[in-house]
C-alpha cells in the first residue's frame, strides 16, 4: 500500500472523458461489433506507413471492455505502492545530485592537472558526468515527477507542484503543453500541438508548404536545441489559445515573466557563475574547462532527449487522428494512446536512461504511474493489445531511430497532389489581393535584427516587458 494517504487522489494527468456508466449507456446504443468502414480503416492503417484514422477501430462495447482490463491492471499497481517505490525516486535523486557534483568538480579541476592527456581525459570524463545527470534529472526524475507519479508521497520538494528541472523551460508551462494538451489530444492533428512542434511536417494531414523541404535541416536545429523548443513551445500555443481572452494581456505576460526568469538563471548557472567561480578559484583554463564541459553536456541531453521522445511519437506506424472523436470514451481514448506511441527496445540501463519514456505506449496510457514500474507491466499491456488486435509498436533503437528519420525526410517532399493543392491555394490567396497589397507584400519583407529572432521569441519579449494591462 502508499506510504501515506495521498494530497489528493490520485488521477491520471488525463480527464476521464465518461464515467463507466455512461459508457456502459453508450455501448447499448452503438452496435456491438466493429463497423465494415472500421474494420477497412484499420487493416488499411496496418498496411500502409503513416497511418491516418478518423475514428476509433474498436466498437464502443469493446473500448469498454478494453478500458475495464487496463483500468483494473493501473489499480492493482497503483495500489501496491509503497516504500521501495518511494526509495527508488529518492536514490534517483541522490544520484542526480551526486553525479553533478562529481561533474562539475572534474571539470573545474580537469585543467589543472600536469599533462595534456590527463586534461583531456578529465574534461571528457567529467563532460560525460554530466551529461549522464543532466538525462536523468531530465527524463527519469524531472519529467516523471512532473508528472505526479510521486505525488503520493507527500515529498518536500519531489511533488508535480513543487519540483523544477535543469533545463530552462519552467515546470508549469511544461506541464500545459505536455502534461495537458500532449496527453488530452495525442496525435490529433490541429490539437495536439506536439505533433511537429509547429515547426517539422510529420504527416499529409498537415498541408505542404515549401519551407517544408528543409525539414532535415529543422530537425537538426531543433534536436541541438530541444530545450529551447520546449521551453517557448507554450508560449506559442498560448498566443493562439488566448486569443480571444479578455486578459490574454496579463496571462501571457506572466508566463513569458516566468519563462526569461528561469532562462536568465539556467544561463546564469551554466555559462556565467559556475565557470566564473572556477576561473577566480582556479584559473582561467578551469573557467573554459568548466564552460566548455556545460555547453556540451546541455547539447548531449539535448540530443538524446529529441531522439527519444521522437522514436515514441513518430515512427512510421504512429498513427495520427483527423480529430477528437465527440463520443470519445476513456476506452476510445486508451486505443488512440496506444496506436499513436511507440516503444524501443532495450536493457534496464538503456530504460534508465529514457526515463523509462522507451516505455511509451505503457507511459501514454498511465502517465501518473511511477515510469519505473512499466517495465514489468509491459508483457500484460501488449497481451491486451493483442486481445482487442491493436498494433503494439516495438522495436530497437536503431530502428525506430531510422523509421523516424525516413518520416521527416518523406514529409518534406511533396507528392503531385500535394504540389498541386498548394499552387492552387497560392492563386486563391493572390486572386483576393489587390494590387496595393501584393506590391506591399512583395515590398516589404522583414529586416534587420528581427529577421534573426523567431516570432515566438519576439511575441514573448514583448508580452514580458510590455506595460501591463495593455490591449
Amino acid at each position: 500500500m502508499r506510504l501515506l494517504p495521498p494530497i489528493s487522489p490520485v488521477h491520471s494527468a488525463v480527464p476521464i472523458l465518461t464515467t463507466p456508466a455512461i459508457a456502459k449507456a453508450r455501448a447499448t446504443t452503438y452496435r456491438n461489433t466493429v463497423s465494415q468502414e472500421c474494420i477497412e480503416t484499420s487493416q488499411s492503417a496496418k498496411a500502409q506507413p503513416y497511418p491516418t484514422l478518423t475514428q476509433t477501430p474498436l466498437s464502443k462495447a469493446q473500448s469498454a471492455a478494453l478500458a475495464s482490463e487496463l483500468n483494473a491492471l493501473y489499480n492493482e499497481v497503483m495500489d501496491s505502492l509503497g516504500a521501495d517505490d518511494a526509495r527508488y525516486i529518492e536514490r534517483v535523486y541522490k544520484l542526480v545530485a551526486g553525479s553533478e557534483i562529481a561533474a562539475r568538480s572534474l571539470l573545474a579541476v580537469a585543467w589543472r592537472l600536469p599533462k595534456k592527456r590527463y586534461k583531456l581525459g578529465g574534461w571528457l570524463l567529467g563532460t560525460t558526468l554530466l551529461s549522464f545527470s543532466k538525462i536523468i534529472n531530465n527524463m527519469e526524475l524531472g519529467h516523471n515527477v512532473m508528472h505526479g507519479q510521486y505525488d503520493w508521497m507527500q515529498h518536500p520538494h519531489l511533488n508535480s507542484q513543487k519540483f523544477d528541472w535543469d533545463i530552462v523551460c519552467p515546470a508549469p508551462l511544461w506541464q500545459h503543453s505536455h502534461n495537458y494538451l500532449h496527453h488530452t489530444f495525442t496525435n490529433i492533428v490541429g490539437r495536439d500541438h506536439d505533433v511537429g512542434y509547429h515547426l517539422i511536417r510529420v504527416t499529409d494531414e498537415q498541408p505542404w508548404t515549401p519551407e517544408d523541404r528543409s525539414n532535415p535541416l529543422k530537425t537538426m536545429v531543433l534536436a541541438l536545441g530541444f530545450e529551447w523548443a520546449v521551453a517557448f513551445h507554450d508560449i506559442q500555443i498560448s498566443v493562439d489559445e488566448y486569443a480571444d481572452a479578455t486578459d490574454k494581456h496579463d496571462l501571457l505576460q506572466q508566463k513569458t515573466r516566468a519563462l526569461w526568469a528561469k532562462i536568465s538563471r539556467q544561463v546564469g548557472k551554466d555559462y556565467i557563475a559556475l565557470p566564473a567561480t572556477a576561473g577566480v578559484l582556479l584559473g582561467r583554463g578551469s573557467a573554459i574547462s568548466t564552460l566548455t564541459g556545460n555547453f556540451t553536456a546541455n547539447i548531449a541531453r539535448n540530443l538524446w532527449t529529441w531522439a527519444i521522445i521522437f522514436c515514441g511519437h513518430f515512427t512510421d506506424q504512429a498513427h495520427i487522428y483527423t480529430h477528437l472523436d465527440d463520443q470519445e470514451s476513456k476506452g476510445d481514448w486508451y486505443v488512440r494512446q496506444i496506436l499513436g506511441s511507440s516503444n524501443i527496445k532495450g536493457h534496464k540501463l538503456f530504460h534508465f536512461l529514457t526515463g523509462n519514456l522507451s516505455h511509451q505506449i505503457e507511459h501514454h496510457i498511465f502517465q501518473d504511474m511511477p515510469a519505473h514500474r512499466y517495465a514489468s507491466i509491459a508483457p500484460q499491456v501488449e497481451a491486451i493489445c493483442q486481445k482487442y488486435e491493436l498494433s503494439y509498436n516495438t522495436g530497437n533503437f536503431g530502428r525506430q531511430f531510422t523509421q523516424v528519420l525516413k518520416r521527416i525526410y518523406h514529409f518534406s517532399q511533396p507528392n503531385a497532389d500535394e504540389q498541386q493543392a498548394y499552387e492552387q491555394t497560392l492563386a486563391n490567396e493572390n486572386k483576393r489581393l489587390e494590387p496595393t497589397q501584393k506590391q506591399q507584400r512583395i515590398s516589404e519583407p522583414v529586416t534587420g535584427l528581427k529577421r534573426h529572432i523567431p516570432q515566438v521569441v519576439r511575441q514573448s519579449l514583448y508580452y514580458a516587458f510590455a506595460r501591463a494591462n495593455k490591449a
